[in-house]
C-alpha cells in the first residue's frame, strides 16, 4: 500500500534549527517547506496547505504570537510553537493565540519525534 507524503512548513529564522527540524520531520515522512521569516511562512502555509506547522516566536519581521492567530484563521494544520522564551507564560500565550502545543528551546530531536508520533499518528514513511 502506497502512503501519501504529508507536508510541513517550518517557520524558523535560525538556519541550524530550521535544518534540524527539517531533518526530524523528513525522517517522519513529511515533505518539508522552510521559511526564515513570518511573511514567507504565511505565504508557504497558504500555498502548501500543510498538515503540520512549526512556528518560532522570535522572527526577524514579526512576533510569532501575532502570526499564530493569522495562520490559524486560514489553516487547520497542527501548529507547534517552539521558542527560547520563558516556557511557563509563553505556553499559555501560545495556546491562547491558537497554537496546539508549545515546545521550549533547546529541544531534543528524540522528544520532537516522540511528540510527532503521539499527536500525528498514521501511516508515514519512517526513514529515521
Amino acid at each position: 500500500m502506497e502512503t501519501l507524503q504529508r507536508s510541513a512548513v517550518v517557520i524558523e529564522d535560525d538556519a541550524d534549527i530550521r535544518r534540524l527540524l527539517a531533518i526530524v520531520l523528513s525522517g517522519r515522512g513529511f515533505a518539508v517547506h522552510e521559511a526564515g521569516t513570518g511573511a514567507e511562512g504565511e505565504r508557504l502555509v497558504d500555498a502548501v496547505r500543510p498538515e503540520l506547522i512549526t512556528l518560532d516566536l522570535n522572527l526577524p519581521d514579526m512576533d510569532g504570537l501575532e502570526l499564530c492567530p493569522r495562520l490559524r484563521a486560514h489553516s487547520d494544520a497542527h501548529l507547534l510553537t517552539i521558542s527560547a522564551r520563558p516556557p511557563d507564560l509563553t505556553a499559555e500565550q501560545c495556546l491562547a493565540a491558537g497554537s496546539d502545543q508549545f515546545m521550549a528551546k533547546p529541544f531534543s530531536p528524540r522528544a520532537l519525534r516522540a511528540y510527532l508520533d503521539a499527536v500525528l499518528p498514521g501511516d508515514v514513511l519512517d526513514a529515521a
